[in-house]
């Protein structure tokens, strides 16, 4: 058993005895301990001499906001599967008037910042790491600054701290990156946002899910469309490092579309219509 479902055991098991709190807290610690005595430092940090590993459970991530209690924990993705499942919704552009180039990447409860620094490797308009506690975004601000020390496919790369729902969203194409960095009741009001944006707009707003765990509320949501569904097998490396031994994960990919885009195509190697400026 690894030392996740270990935990998730013992809580599933003492949650609601008296004294509860003062339990958790303990467990959280112990856990925290035992997971960076076996867990290795992950070799993309040891190589770009960074800190974007560990596991943290939710507990250990409180910011004083009122959605804290929506939080579902950090744990960073693994680099190839990152880079899979953006070249998988990189495909779903063919066909449309749509490059990578146009699009802002938002990587939605960003954590030390690697899924941001890996999407700096490819020519986006922007890539903006959202995160709303301030220790995490400060260490991936600071991973961020070495990254950019080297010359990298995109130049407008940030971390922002802040909660989503009252982040600014930028004009234009955006592809959300989302791994399940929290629970159920907030997933269902950022859909609601999106779904509102979207129609309000003519580009759309694409969401990259990596292990889509509440996959059945983006399929619900007005306008979505699913573009695919995969498996995106992580490198060796990666799955030697993975802490819950797994070697791939699924990718769910979604388009909200805005207002007419369905008009705006690619037929016969000319644009059909042309774009309104964005929200």
């Amino acid at each position: 058993m690894s030392t996740l479902a270990l935990y998730t055991w013992i809580v599933r098991s003492l949650k609601g005895i008296e004294g509860w709190s003062a339990v958790r807290a303990s467990l959280v610690n112990a856990f925290r301990r035992i997971n960076s005595r076996l867990a290795p430092k992950h070799p993309f940090d040891r190589k770009h001499g960074v800190d974007t590993d560990g596991l943290m459970y939710a507990e250990e991530l409180a910011s004083g906001h009122t959605h804290d209690v929506y939080s579902a924990g950090y744990y960073g993705s693994a680099p190839s599967l990152v880079q899979g499942a953006i070249a998988r919704w990189a495909e779903t552009l063919t066909g449309t008037r749509l490059e990578l180039s146009d699009y802002t990447l938002l990587d939605i409860g960003c954590g030390k910042g690697r899924v941001v620094m890996l999407a700096a490797e490819s020519p986006f308009r922007a890539v903006v790491g959202v995160e709303l506690h301030p220790g995490l975004a400060r260490v991936a601000g600071k991973n961020l600054r070495k990254w950019l020390r080297k010359p990298r496919a995109c130049r407008d790369v940030r971390i922002v701290q802040s909660d989503v729902l009252s982040l600014s969203f930028p004009d234009g194409p955006v592809a959300i990156y989302f791994f399940n960095p929290f629970e159920r009741e907030m997933v269902e009001l950022l859909l609601a946002r999106l779904s509102a944006l979207a129609a309000r707009r003519t580009e759309p707003i694409d969401l990259i899910y990596v292990h889509p765990e509440f996959g059945e509320l983006v399929q619900s949501a007005q306008g979505v469309e699913l573009l695919a569904d995969v498996d995106v097998p992580f490198s060796e490396e990666d799955a030697r490092a993975d802490v819950f031994g797994v070697d791939s994960d699924r990718c769910a990919i979604y388009r909200l579309r805005g207002v007419g885009f369905s008009q705006v195509i690619r037929r016969g190697g000319q644009d059909q219509g042309r774009p309104s400026p964005g929200v």
